[in-house]
């Protein structure tokens, strides 16, 4: 009789685990990319690069539209026993980072530098892929080891991105992303041990965590809290764990930090949704810590690009900033906040990736990323001007772009949230918001201010673009313009996904 039990039981699992299976068919479909990349790559000697390109394109394609199929169900799935949930917000976010990858390989594609390192072999085709697929399943994860593992994945395929390509300074910004990762890594996962410790569970939506944390003193609490929150501020680029950004993003090619700015920050605010979602801020000041976070990262950002001398660099820190303003939407902590900051996260991939678009064509033409090549191309270039002002101008946050109605709905959520609670806390970071919004104009219009105002001291003219190149920067930017009169685009598909506040 046991004997037929146990075989009864074991075919429940395995019928639930290919129920699950079923449902994590966009991850499937990108393990298979990746394998067939290598296997391409292992076969054919020379001339590789239409069918690694067509591989990639084709797998992310197909990935995106697996995703869309799903985004109709009736209910949120728990799948494989809750240690993955699958809703709205993990659909939504996987659909984003497929796009944000494609738009990065589109930008390999036109650059002249590094494109033999994407297309000529697998290695950082197969690394980005472990990137995307790494920050899907921490979308999905409620559980605190799947957590931690999908944190590892995209790590480590971060480390070998910085340091894969050639040359010393690329070598010298992965060693630092190591052991500062490794660092964040052993915190987090020092956090999660004490809060298991606590609570007795792994699954952050539980009713049994929820009820395990209600119980606990605030002072070992809140340094759980804090140690767990180490490494998700890590992946996110947040103050204080924001110190490998800039030598990263200035070593790395130009789509690898594209898909660096984008994807992995998204992934943790969508891990600090679920786990907003689970703790009771009356148990634990959450929204403070954040708030005290969002000003930090919005403060350093700024102040530090107003002095850069690198496109680059200056993007590293302007990209600290925008974590920053993404965590105003944590702060407000309300469906509000959370629907806010998911439409910030889809304009905020737009406007990287029409940026990092123009600096790779401008990085072309003059073998530089200095602002100082720059001077007096603006005459030389004027459409590619005139595009590079639009984008950074949406960046800062003013109309008539979509950059101007995604820091409008964040304010306002984090202003409603004031409204309700009379927290001061809440005015504080709406108004240092505001500040640190004046202050990006000044460097965000550095890069269109060398190229229309300042002299050109070069001789050398600049090299026509072709007209593929500008159709194809007019198609990346004009969302921005466009998604200014019709916001309502993305806001219908954030206001669809249930929060269960």
């Amino acid at each position: 009789m046991m004997t037929l039990l146990q075989q009864g039981d074991l075919s429940t699992k395995l019928e639930q685990i290919g129920e699950s299976l079923t449902w994590l068919l966009p991850e499937v479909t990108l393990v298979i990319t990746l394998i067939l990349l290598i296997c391409y790559d292992l076969i054919f000697k020379k001339n590789k690069s239409i069918g690694l390109a067509t591989i990639s394109f084709v797998g992310l394609g197909f990935s995106i539209f697996l995703s869309a199929l799903q985004w109709n169900q009736e209910s949120q799935l728990n799948l494989f026993d809750g240690l993955l949930h699958l809703d709205k917000l993990a659909i939504i976010l996987k659909i984003l980072f497929c796009t944000v990858l494609a738009g990065s390989l589109i930008i390999a594609v036109k650059a002249n530098q590094d494109r033999d390192d994407f297309f000529e072999s697998s290695e950082l085709n197969t690394l980005l892929l472990g990137v995307l697929i790494g920050s899907s399943f921490m979308v999905m994860s409620t559980n605190l080891i799947l957590i931690y593992l999908s944190i590892e994945v995209v790590s480590i395929s971060s480390y070998a991105l910085t340091a894969i390509t050639r040359g010393k300074k690329k070598a010298e910004a992965g060693l630092k992303y190591l052991i500062f990762g490794a660092a964040a890594s052993a915190i987090m996962l020092y956090g999660m041990s004490w809060l298991y410790g606590f609570t007795g569970s792994l699954d952050i939506s539980s009713e049994t965590f929820i009820s395990g944390l209600q119980s606990i003193d605030i002072v070992p609490l809140s340094i759980a809290g804090l140690l767990t929150l180490a490494g998700i501020l890590f992946k996110l680029g947040a103050f204080p764990m924001h110190i490998w950004s800039p030598d990263v993003y200035e070593a790395a090619p130009i789509p690898i930090v594209n898909t660096f700015s984008v994807i992995p920050k998204l992934a943790a605010l969508g891990v600090l949704i679920r786990l907003s979602l689970g703790l009771n801020p009356s148990t634990i000041d959450w929204p403070l810590w954040i708030s005290i976070t969002a000003i930090a990262s919005m403060t350093v950002g700024n102040f530090s690009a107003l002095w850069q001398k690198d496109i680059k660099r200056m993007l590293a820190y302007s990209s600290i900033a925008q974590a920053g303003f993404l965590l105003v939407g944590i702060v407000a902590n309300s469906e509000a906040g959370f629907e806010s900051l998911l439409f910030y996260g889809m304009i905020y991939g737009l406007m990287n990736l029409g940026a990092f678009y123009l600096v790779q064509l401008l990085e072309n033409k003059t073998g530089s990323t200095q602002f100082e090549a720059f001077k007096g191309k603006g005459s030389e270039i004027p459409y590619l001007g005139i595009l590079t002002v639009i984008v950074m101008i949406s960046l800062t946050g003013l109309p008539p772009t979509a950059g101007f109605n995604a820091k409008l709905f964040i304010f306002s959520a984090v202003y409603e949230t004031y409204q309700i609670s009379a927290n001061p806390i809440y005015m504080l970071v709406l108004i240092i918001g505001l500040i640190n919004t004046v202050i990006a104009l000044f460097y965000y219009l550095k890069l269109p201010y060398f190229m229309f105002l300042k002299s050109n001291s070069s001789q050398v003219p600049l090299t026509k673009y072709r007209l593929s190149e500008l159709i194809l920067g007019t198609l990346l930017i004009t969302p921005l313009l466009l998604l200014f009169f019709r916001s309502d685009w993305f806001v219908d598909l954030v206001n669809s996904i249930n929060f269960g506040l």
